[in-house]
């Protein structure tokens, strides 16, 4: 038995790494985005995956992770509030498309935790959309 368990006493110690990350994000990438959500609606502590699929340069996985966030948010809003911190670090990538999707998805959840970090990332903003998602989020924020 490993060292992680879930409440119902099932071994999770073998959906920690890289071999785990990739076998979700395929399956996330093939179109089994309803097993996905229902995935991170059972492991919660697993959300971090979602801010590293904001981060991945395959377009489902992108979508897949606004499905994910848009669908926890009306089921377990609190979960959401665990990579808000993850989100907001994407808002200092050095690729544009990341900066506009973390701050799509920061609009999404609508944390108030994130409105300083958003206004931060506002006043360094050059790129004219990444600035026009940023600006989108705050408003839903205020």
């Amino acid at each position: 038995m490993g060292d992680k368990m879930n409440g119902n006493g099932k071994d999770f110690s073998n959906w920690d790494g890289d071999a785990f990350e990739n076998l979700l994000f395929d399956y996330l990438d093939n179109g089994y985005l309803e097993n996905i959500i229902t995935f991170f609606e059972h492991e919660p502590s697993q959300l971090s995956l979602v801010a590293k699929m904001l981060s991945d340069e395959r377009l489902r996985l992108k979508v897949g992770a606004f499905a994910i966030i848009e669908e926890l948010k009306s089921k377990n809003f609190e979960s959401l509030n665990s990579i808000v911190p993850l989100i907001v670090e994407l808002l200092k990538s050095p690729h544009k498309n990341i900066r506009g999707d973390a701050a799509y998805a920061l609009e999404l959840i609508g944390d108030p935790s994130a409105k300083e970090p958003l206004l931060e990332a506002l006043e360094k903003e050059s790129d004219p959309q990444v600035r026009e998602f940023i600006e989108d989020a705050l408003r839903k924020l205020q």
